[in-house]
């Protein structure tokens, strides 16, 4: 049987070092690259905004303008509309008020019609119409 060649001095790590120079030259263009790139993209938003200054210069919301765009519009508060509508509701459901006028109808606080339901009862139903066949269907 014979044994495997084993090295008189293993030493456990590398015996050449890195070398830098490579690594010093690369990292030194990397730096000079991204310096270039950054120059050239400040040139050509210098360059290309010339012209367009006037575009840049508008507003691009109608807010700032004053002018309101067409409907359907977006929200711009929507708590305080919510705020709003909940503030309308709980007016139609607590006050008296006209729904109208030329046909004499009103409207009551729902607290009062419930009470109203609880002392009268529930209003009787009309008979229902008479179902028969559908006029122009022959059976």
């Amino acid at each position: 049987m014979t044994t495997p060649h084993v090295p008189a001095d293993p030493g456990g790590y590398e015996k050449s070092d890195l070398r830098t120079k490579p690594i010093v030259v690369f990292g030194v263009l990397l730096a000079v690259v991204t310096i270039l790139v950054f120059v050239a993209s400040y040139g050509m938003i210098r360059f290309l905004g010339w012209w367009d200054r006037a575009r840049l210069e508008t507003p691009a919301s109608t807010l700032a303008t004053g002018t309101a765009p067409p409907e359907p519009r977006l929200q711009v508060d929507a708590p305080k509309d919510l705020r709003t509508l909940r503030a309308g509701e709980q007016d139609v459901l607590t006050t008296y008020g006209w729904v109208s006028r030329e046909a004499g109808v009103a409207r009551i606080p729902i607290a009062r019609a419930m009470q109203l339901i609880l002392e009268r009862g529930l209003p009787k139903a009309t008979q229902p119409p008479a179902v028969g066949p559908a006029k122009g269907v022959t059976p």
